[in-house]
């Protein structure tokens, strides 16, 4: 008979669980949602989301108040406990939804005093939004809770939902602060200047190689450009005296990357990189700047997808976020011969960047919508910031918006790069993806094997041109040099690796002629990979015009694994892998 009881209350417990599980995963994919916040419908979108949520959990917390299943749960040995923490999650996981449901409606109620008109940033807008957005970090993180004496179908569920809940309001936490220190950036702390580098994915560094750029002016929170041109406008005769460490200095000297603006972001580490371009900058013009704003073509895009298309005299179509790569990294180059002169092509270029400033910073536009796409931006790379302020530079760093790949879990972070070592364009045609195999040994080291695979999609036979080459280093049109450079964890072992931007850098040099592909593969030894029961990865991409295709797979012999062992996808963001791992 107890036996019969505990099988049918255990079956109960399940069901109940089962509600709650569903529930969390439509609050996990509210939070994990990049539209969340974005626009009107998005938000319309993840309300409506957690409003099913909200009833859910409403049904779960009726089902386990009436069932008697349940309520017997007093006659079984701390059975009380299991039905008293069974509701507990259940409330908790209501007053996360509904802290989630109050910062939706706080957003759209701030989106009419948080529009970006004429240049000028809403500081108290944005201030506000911060506060909201902590308020609900406080209240999703203190509904977590120990699942300590629970059964294992309730613990389970508990800690579910403990970890989406303290990973939920971390995440938000961290927006609160890159929303605080992009309100500083951006004029909410006095007047400020900021060289902007235009990174062009047509001709790869570590990001797009910085061929053009802008001064941006901040005075009483209006928003201005001084100037802007092509980088041959700034060129140096001597390098700058910012200091270069050793290892990048071993890898990427020799391109002087503090002399020559097409070099300087050759390096991983835009905290680096945008310290040197500041340096460079102020000895060429004798002026300073308080920051410096890396923008790539997708960057561009993320734009235009907020403030809506432009047009150019001399451009066929108006220039939006989906064909503004071809255009720019394709079309303006047509027609275009080896040496040619490039006036043309480069005003053109310089006619949309005036076109895109000025949407920006002409009209008004939803402040959210347009942090949100830059936002997007930024994980992938696309946007990158430096600050001369030390408190924002650290915020920078620490949300992704700056920094290099080491910056978090050094230790656990892999960072791959192909880079162009021609003076041709080819990158648009460029399309690297990456195969990483992992295995455990015995002893918990990770031994990672991962695969370059660099495919030269250049047209074959094709008449020299100023974007195919060839040049002096190679042979024919379409002809690529692959600069294929691996950053394996701080405190691993690798071949021929040397300490570059905090990680163990590798990298080789090898031909891929039109049409053609090449592999390149690079071991990685990673001691003590399983810490706690766990083996944890960080993989950070490059921020390419298409974002690399990532397959990653896991081979534990001898070791039970805990979740899927091969996961695939575009390499748009950094991935982070977790597997509950055990012997």
């Amino acid at each position: 008979m107890a036996v019969g009881l505990v099988a049918v209350v255990y079956y109960e417990l399940s069901q109940v669980r089962s509600d709650v599980a569903s529930a969390h995963d439509e609050l996990a994919g509210s939070f994990d949602n990049p539209a969340i916040l974005r626009t009107p419908e998005g938000r319309a979108t993840s309300r409506a989301t957690v409003d099913r949520a909200i009833e859910n959990l409403e049904s779960a917390r009726r089902r386990a108040a009436g069932s008697m299943p349940l309520s017997l749960l007093r006659l079984v040995p701390t059975g009380s406990a299991q039905r008293l923490g069974l509701i507990a999650l259940i409330d908790d996981a209501t007053t996360g939804a509904g802290a989630l449901r109050d910062l939706l409606a706080n957003v759209d109620s701030l989106a009419d005093r948080t529009q970006f008109a004429d240049g000028r940033l809403p500081s108290e807008g944005l201030v506000e939004l911060s506060g909201r957005v902590r308020a609900t970090a406080d209240s999703i993180r203190g509904a977590a809770r120990s699942s300590s004496g629970l059964w294992q179908p309730l613990a389970e569920a508990r800690d579910r939902f403990d970890k989406v809940a303290l990973r939920s309001s971390d995440r938000l936490v961290r927006g609160a602060d890159a929303i605080d220190a992009a309100t500083s950036f951006m004029g909410g702390a006095g007047d400020r200047r900021y060289l902007v580098g235009l990174m062009n994915n047509a001709e790869m560094r570590d990001q797009g190689m910085v061929l053009s750029y802008v001064v941006l002016k901040i005075a009483g929170g209006q928003m201005s450009f001084e100037r802007s041109g092509s980088v041959v406008d700034l060129r140096l005769d001597e390098p700058a005296a910012t200091p270069i460490p050793p290892g990048s200095a071993d890898v990427f000297g020799p391109l002087k990357p503090t002399q020559l603006w097409q070099s300087v972001n050759a390096t991983a580490d835009f905290a680096w990189s945008g310290r040197a371009m500041s340096d460079m900058y102020r000895q060429k013009t004798g002026q300073s700047v308080d920051g410096v704003i890396g923008v790539d073509v997708p960057g561009v895009a993320a734009l235009l997808r907020s403030v809506g298309p432009v047009a150019i005299d001399g451009i066929a179509e108006p220039i939006d976020a989906e064909n503004v790569g071809r255009i720019v990294l394709h079309d303006l180059y047509e027609g275009l011969a080896p040496g040619s002169n490039q006036s043309g092509r480069r005003e053109l270029l310089a006619e949309v960047t005036r076109a895109v400033i000025d949407k920006v910073t002409r009209g008004s536009h939803d402040a959210v919508s347009l942090g949100r796409e830059l936002g997007d931006a930024a994980s992938g790379g696309h946007l990158r910031l430096w600050s001369s302020f030390s408190e924002e530079e650290r915020v920078f760093e620490q949300s992704g918006l700056g920094g290099g790949p080491a910056v978090i879990e050094a230790d656990r972070t892999f960072h791959v790069a192909v880079e162009n070592r021609t003076a041709t364009k080819l990158d648009y045609y460029v399309r690297p993806s990456v195969r990483q195999e992992i295995e455990l040994d015995d002893d918990g080291a990770a031994v990672v094997r991962t695969t370059v695979v660099v495919n030269n999609q250049a047209p074959e036979n094709a008449p020299p041109s100023y974007q195919v080459g060839p040049d002096e280093y190679t042979e024919k049109p379409g002809d690529y040099r692959a600069w294929i450079l691996m950053w394996g964890p701080a405190g691993a072992r690798q071949d021929a690796a040397i300490p570059e931007s905090a990680l163990m850098l590798s990298h080789h040099v090898v031909p891929v002629g039109a049409g053609k592909s090449v592999e390149m593969s690079f071991e990685t030894v990673i001691p003590g990979a399983v810490r706690n029961g766990r083996l944890q990865l960080r993989l950070v991409p490059q921020p390419r015009l298409d974002p690399m295709p990532l397959e990653v797979q896991l081979k534990a012999p001898g070791w039970d694994i805990d979740g899927p062992t091969t996961r695939r996808g575009l390499w748009d963001r950094v991935w982070t892998l977790d597997w509950g791992v055990e012997q």
